[in-house]
């Protein structure tokens, strides 16, 4: 693991290597696997070097695995991927374009995944971390049908907390007969690991529709949360029916770009997964005030880590 301004180790997994390799390209302009490999110092530092043979021929396999991830990217992303690789050699050209929101996209994603988010999330006011959640509401109206489906932040920082947020949800569901803590007495749930909540209403309003609850995680530490969000366990805690005409889906959604070699043991604890690629895959149409915060949040969190690297 690595954290921005400081580069990986010589021991980095593909992924880390892929985003320093990003990160590279975007403050330079054009980055290679010769320099990532001068900047990360692995031929150099290996402490299996001793008595062997040079080990360049194995770290140059290497770096043609990391860009052939960064090549996968650039197809998941679906036209939305702000680097462009060069037809000849391992080399990594910026491509982003300022008309193009998903370019920008990309660049908080990745931001977000390679900073500490826990003790650097706040940039020039905004919230980096909430930023996930806003855009991951938006883009599941857009990937379960943004004309008719409905998505929403959970957030329970305003508005009475945890109770009244429930009680709003149920409301506007039209399922769950509000707020009901199970155990009784008072509720010391802050928001039961809930971010986003999208649907699809029926005209007629009735209940049984489509429902999705989603968990966000920016950084990179989120494999042990996968299981934290039970929409069926949120339902039969903190409501009055105990449940919904049909048990809600669940997603989860995450800054990074995700190990492709675990994509099916993810997918089996997460439930519905989007990792950075799939979020660019559906940004389309994001409302502007959210581009702006993003816009905003990302070019501060660039200039402080480029302060940081000086």
């Amino acid at each position: 693991m690595f954290f921005l301004p400081n580069p990986p180790p010589a021991s980095a997994n593909l992924h880390e290597t892929a985003d320093f390799i990003e990160w590279s390209a975007w403050r330079h302009g054009v980055f290679s696997a010769r320099e990532a490999n001068q900047a990360i110092d692995q031929l150099d530092d290996n402490s299996y070097n001793e008595g062997c043979d040079d080990d360049s021929d194995e770290t140059s396999e290497a770096l043609d695995e990391v860009f052939n991830e960064i090549e996968r990217r650039e197809q998941a992303c679906g036209g939305g991927y702000p680097f462009r690789i060069a037809p000849v050699g391992s080399v990594l050209r910026c491509g982003y374009t300022e008309g193009n929101p998903r370019h920008l996209i990309y660049r908080y994603l990745l931001l977000s995944t390679r900073l500490n988010m826990k003790s650097n999330r706040v940039h020039a006011g905004v919230d980096g971390a909430l930023l996930l959640e806003e855009l991951a509401a938006q883009v599941m109206r857009n990937y379960l049908g943004d004309s008719r489906a409905t998505s929403e932040v959970f957030g329970t920082a305003a508005s009475g907390g945890f109770p009244a947020k429930v009680d709003q949800l149920c409301e506007r569901l039209g399922e769950g007969g509000g707020y009901q803590n199970a155990d009784g007495g008072r509720s010391f749930a802050k928001d039961a690991k809930l971010d986003v909540v999208t649907w699809v209403p029926f005209t007629d309003g009735k209940p049984g529709k489509l429902i999705v609850f989603t968990q966000c995680k920016t950084g990179s530490s989120w494999m042990d949360s996968l299981g934290d969000l039970s929409p069926e366990a949120f339902f039969k805690t903190w409501t009055r029916e105990r449940g919904t005409v049909l048990t809600p889906l669940r997603a989860f959604c995450v800054a990074e770009a995700a190990n492709r070699t675990r994509w099916q043991e993810v997918s089996n604890r997460a439930g519905l997964f989007l990792d950075r690629c799939r979020i660019i895959d559906f940004s389309q149409g994001l409302e502007e005030n959210l581009i702006e915060q993003i816009r905003t949040w990302t070019t501060a969190a660039y200039e402080h880590t480029l302060a940081a690297m000086a």
